[in-house]
């Protein structure tokens, strides 16, 4: 039926995001902090499996990681202003209004399940820096 055909390629489509984009290896079982999510979620902009191109995803402006650190030495921890700026250039970007209207139903579930990956790590990551905080000012 339809339906199992779109859950098939549903379940794909979250397969290749989280094993590629999402999640960290070898055991999967946990996100990539938000920086490494931001500087790669090119490398899962459609065309993958069977989710077609668009031009709406050549307009996305590469992160690179020297966007979102001060520089590469200082302990290694991306700076939190351009941090928070490049999360909400990616909210901005994936906002289920500012789609394009002519997106298929795969297009858009695939921008969903980035918006949905990237929050969590967001969440994370501002949980992570409150305990951090915590500790530091304790």
């Amino acid at each position: 039926s339809s339906d199992d055909n779109d859950q098939a390629v549903t379940a794909a489509i979250k397969r290749i995001i989280l094993i590629q984009w999402a999640l960290v290896p070898p055991s999967y079982n946990m996100l990539r902090p938000i920086d490494q999510l931001l500087t790669s979620i090119q490398t899962v902009f459609p065309p993958f499996g069977n989710v077609a191109s668009h031009e709406y995803f050549n307009k996305w402006k590469v992160m690179k990681r020297g966007d979102l650190f001060l520089s590469t030495t200082m302990n290694n921890s991306p700076d939190e202003n351009k941090l928070k700026k490049g999360v909400r250039k990616l909210r901005v970007f994936l906002h289920p209004d500012r789609l394009p209207r002519e997106f298929d139903a795969k297009q858009t579930f695939v921008c969903k399940m980035l918006w949905d990956v990237s929050n969590d790590a967001w969440e994370e990551h501002l949980k992570q820096k409150d305990d951090l905080d915590w500790v530091h000012n304790s």
